[in-house]
């Protein structure tokens, strides 16, 4: 028997992410989301690495297990909403065409109260999954955004700075995905040693430039240091710069900074440094600003 309609766009999906959706587990009953769902796969989303968002993923699976739903249905709505977000489309991955109108809807949402929209979709998981018992939690795995909304719900931490963590976790995914988890100057490709930067720091960006892809680069740990007070930069070429009053020559600055002056860092797929944010650092960061 041939697969029906959206049978077949599940299918095309496996194939053409290899990974986000195993075949065998794609060809399932279409159920049609609601908004509360929906939510909750965007607080996913929002929160999760990419290489949690699949259909192996413990969070995308516990989250089936509550909706009744297959682990390739969530990640599928995870990819669909991910279409959507400003930072990525820049990509070319589409969702589907026959997707939710709520997945674009929840982009809306978000944009027009993005703290208080967040807080309601982590509520909307986490008492998902209190309302199963989460003593009884099947699925093995690290819960990451039962430790996220847990704290939230529970005022471990004031929610400002929850919120704060939240918001630059996402950032951080997103720098990782978009980098292919190498720094832009070293390539070094070890995630414990890989800092998202803000480029305009955090604490003098609006709501919108904390998250934007613009606004990032992904370096080590050390050069992330470096471009954060100033004693590197990047032009509109997105060439490096040291500052040459701040850093004296001698073999050891030669070697960690200097050999690196003139080159050119490794671009992203998508949401390259924004030229104006990259201003602001020439002029307001770098120790050798004109």
């Amino acid at each position: 028997m041939p697969a029906m309609p959206s049978q077949r766009l599940l299918i095309i999906a496996s194939r053409v992410y290899p990974g986000l959706v195993s075949e065998r587990s794609a060809v399932s009953t279409r159920r049609n989301w609601s908004l509360d769902e929906t939510m909750m796969a965007f607080a996913l989303y929002y929160v999760l690495p990419a290489r949690e968002c699949d259909d192996k993923g413990a969070d995308v699976r516990r989250l089936a297990n509550r909706l009744h739903r297959t682990p390739s249905s969530v990640a599928l709505k995870i990819w669909n909403i991910a279409a959507h977000d400003p930072n990525r489309v820049g990509l070319g991955k589409v969702g589907m065409r026959h997707g939710s109108k709520l997945d674009e809807r929840v982009w809306e949402m978000y944009t027009e109260s993005r703290d208080t929209f967040l807080e309601q979709c982590l509520q909307l998981l986490f008492h998902t999954y209190e309302s199963a018992g989460l003593e009884n939690d099947d699925i093995v795995g690290t819960p990451s955004v039962l430790e996220t909304t847990h704290m939230l719900m529970t005022g471990g931490e004031r929610e400002a700075t929850v919120m704060q963590r939240i918001h630059q976790q996402y950032f951080r995914n997103l720098l990782v995905k978009n980098y292919h988890g190498r720094c832009c100057m070293t390539g070094i490709g070890i995630d414990q040693l890989l800092v998202a930067s803000h480029i305009k720091p955090w604490n003098v960006s609006d709501a919108v430039e904390k998250t934007a892809a613009g606004n990032g680069l992904l370096l080590n740990a050390f050069h992330d240091k470096a471009f954060d007070r100033g004693f590197i930069t990047i032009d509109d070429d997105y060439r490096v710069h040291v500052a040459h009053s701040a850093v004296p020559h001698d073999e050891a600055n030669d070697r960690w900074l200097y050999r690196f002056e003139g080159m050119r860092i490794e671009l992203p797929e998508t949401g390259r440094p924004s030229h104006r944010f990259i201003e602001y650092h020439n002029k307001e960061i770098f120790l050798d600003a004109a």
